[in-house]
């Protein structure tokens, strides 16, 4: 036993602090009596042999309960174990009202004996269950608060990955599209040789997030030197079947993402029309190839029609027979395609309006394994957008949310920004506003996050964007979660259950998008910032976004008199939008242009209020600073030092942020600082983060 405790400290000591463990750092639980419960909880354990995803599930035990415990653990039968992880040890009734990857955590008797168990309707459900029982142990649950009752309320959650596997040498050297951890994890020169041990992790990750599917490549297959849709030819095939067999303990199905065009791309047929029979069958065939060689492939993700990725609508189709075109393939496998919303083109103006244009009227033309995907707003994963108009207004139609966790638009690997509150306004947002039907996260099928992973060691750049990482997840498993308390247990399990450390990064967590909004983006402007790298400030370059002018500034998206947004959307949302009296101000110059000298509800005019905000949230940055610096000596020194960098950059940034935008809207409006600061120097180049 001494031997045994002091090899689990020494491992312990000896591990880097660098942020690889993510929030799965299992430790010796530090409450002696906490411990000693946990300790004849786990003292023998069984798991049945089985599956692969039982043998996941018997490994994260035996990884996870010797360090909590400080106890080596003892595999045993089920007649003698104190804790049993199985399937099918409730009621055939109760685990089917859980859904298929549902679980229960609970006191049990088996074969009459009190046990504690962890199981559902399926091995998939008792890998859920453990990586539950693990987080709650971790966060210091006492031992009669352990017991769950999970129902799958989602069935799609998905992480959508903008890898780019093959690309044009020297014309796109991208490995992630939106990428800010470093290059891809992915080495498909290696596949199906070698499997890079990270392959491993990441699917482990998945897995801890509640995740049941994976798109492993860009959904832009063929745009500016990209060839994403080679991934349909022969030689990749065996690639692809390898990374399926590393997910696929792990209860994680494979997709990818395919070009409408790959009839022609790949095998040179004169057409990629949805109603022609050579068409179809060449797709039918496709998937008959894919299958025979992963028979649990998820299916396909498409962007079709929109940003050069070409699609039905060059034949004069729908893109419901598009979708229809290639679920029918995949249908008699069980595979599904998820169909991008995200479709404009700039020569019809306003790109808001165009997703509910094209895909309202078809409500009901999909086929059951054709989902619409759509992304939480209508613009582009802006720090603050109205909920899509699109979300829930097909009611006969299957729809997933897209949500943006890598962050493009928020701030990428330079600065904090806590992206749940945001997801928490799409998952409760009422499209009827009546309360008498369900929320979106009650009704949506499915939900995808564009993931934020890359080689860094820490996985995403910046160690907090963990945090989004962290919340997309369990989201994604439950949409009613707060904020509050997923900040709250991020910051236990990443940094350890000091309340001072804790408070402070709960604090600068949920603090953190106001904050960047303030200072970027306030009031419902969008697309501040410069096209090619969507992060350093350029107003100038993207006025068509915020229509400035010597009177105001905004964008008219009224019905009345504008695009006509606000009118896609039902009652009361739609007068609530319609009229500048009662748009909410978060997102006032979204639907309204609006005069500057308009007065505020806190009695501000437009021009100040702006000026305001962007002070305010430039000074909010600084404030993280101050804050974490109290916590020097409460978190190792690596990943204090890390994050202290970091929010001193977002501080410069932020700065100048306000250099940039005070001067341009001081120029537009001919109105100064009523408060006379000083404007810092502008933000004017892409920095390098520490």
């Amino acid at each position: 036993m001494i031997a045994f405790l002091l090899g689990v400290f020494a491992a312990t000591a000896a591990h880097a602090e660098d942020g690889y463990e993510l929030w799965l750092r299992y430790r010796l639980e530090p409450d002696a009596t906490l411990r000693g419960n946990y300790r004849s909880l786990a003292t023998r354990i069984h798991v049945p042999e089985g599956s692969a995803v039982l043998n996941a599930v018997k490994d994260e035990l035996g990884r996870a309960l010797p360090v909590i415990t400080g106890d080596p653990i003892a595999w045993s039968d089920a007649a003698s174990a104190t804790l049993v992880a199985a399937p099918n040890l409730a009621p055939a009734d109760e685990l089917a009202s859980l859904g298929r990857e549902g679980f229960i955590l609970s006191e049990r008797q088996v074969a009459g004996r009190s046990v504690f168990v962890i199981t559902g309707g399926s091995d998939v459900a008792v890998l859920r269950g453990v990586f539950e029982f693990l987080r709650r142990v971790q966060l210091g649950t006492p031992l009669t608060a352990l017991a769950a009752r999970e129902p799958e309320r989602v069935g799609v959650r998905m992480a959508n990955h903008h890898d780019n596997p093959v690309r044009v040498p020297g014309f796109r050297d991208e490995s992630i599209e939106r990428g800010y951890a470093g290059e891809s994890f992915f080495k498909w020169d290696e596949l199906p040789g070698r499997i890079d041990p990270r392959l491993h992790d990441w699917a482990r990750l998945l897995a801890a997030m509640g995740l049941n599917g994976v798109s492993v490549n860009n959904v832009n297959t063929a745009k500016r030197g990209l060839e994403g849709w080679r991934l349909l030819t022969t030689p990749y095939l065996p690639k692809l079947a390898a990374m399926a067999g590393v997910l696929r303990p792990y209860g994680v199905r494979l997709f990818i993402s395919v070009n409408f065009f790959s009839p022609v791309l790949i095998d040179c047929l004169p057409t990629a029309d949805p109603a022609d029979p050579a068409v179809q069958k060449w797709w039918r065939d496709k998937a008959d190839q894919i299958y025979a060689a992963i028979p649990d492939f998820g299916g396909f993700i498409v962007k079709a029609d929109s940003e050069g990725e070409p699609g039905p609508m060059k034949y004069g189709r729908t893109h419901a027979d598009g979708a229809n075109m290639i679920a029918a393939a995949l249908a008699p496998h069980g595979g599904s395609v998820h169909w991008r919303a995200f479709v404009y083109d700039r020569a019809r103006g306003d790109r808001v309006v165009q997703a509910y244009s094209l895909f309202a009227p078809l409500d009901g033309q999909f086929a059951p394994n054709a989902l619409v995907q759509i992304k939480n707003g209508p613009l582009d994963f802006q720090i603050r957008e109205p909920v899509s108009s699109l979300l829930g207004q097909m009611p006969r139609t299957r729809q997933i949310v897209e949500l943006q966790v890598t962050q493009e638009y928020t701030g990428q690997d330079k600065h904090v920004c806590f992206l749940a509150p945001m997801w928490q306004e799409v998952f409760s947002f009422d499209p009827d506003g009546d309360g008498a039907k369900p929320t979106l996260g009650q009704s949506l099928a499915g939900a995808a996050g564009f993931m934020n992973t890359g080689d860094d060691r820490n996985w995403t750049g910046h160690l907090f964007a963990q945090a989004n990482t962290y919340a997309f997840g369990r989201l994604a498993w439950n949409p009613s979660l707060s904020p509050e308390q997923l900040a709250r247990e991020w910051s236990l399990l990443t940094f350890g259950h000091d309340p001072e450390v804790t408070r402070v990064v709960t604090l600068i967590l949920l603090e953190s998008r106001r904050a960047y909004e303030n200072y970027t983006s306030p009031l419902g402007l969008n697309h501040m910032t410069r096209r090619v790298d969507h992060f350093v400030p350029d107003p100038i370059y993207r006025m068509d976004h915020h229509n400035p002018t010597k009177d105001g500034v905004g964008f008219d998206r009224t019905a009345r008199s504008g695009t006509g947004y606000a009118g896609q959307f039902s009652e009361p949302w739609r007068s609530l939008y319609e009229n500048v009296e009662t748009c909410p101000e978060d997102l006032l110059l979204f639907f309204h242009h609006v005069l500057w000298e308009r007065r505020m509800r806190n009695g501000s005019t437009l021009i100040q209020d702006l000026y305001d905000r962007y002070y305010a949230g430039a000074a909010k940055a600084h404030e993280f600073v101050r804050r974490w610096e109290t916590l020097r000596g409460k978190i190792d020194e690596e990943r204090f030092t890390h994050v202290l960098e970091r929010l001193k950059l977002q501080a410069t940034l932020a700065d100048g942020w306000v250099g940039t935008l005070v001067p341009h809207w001081m120029e537009i409006s001919d109105t100064d600082d009523a408060q006379g600061r000083t404007v810092p120097q502008p933000h004017t180049r892409r920095y390098v983060a520490p």
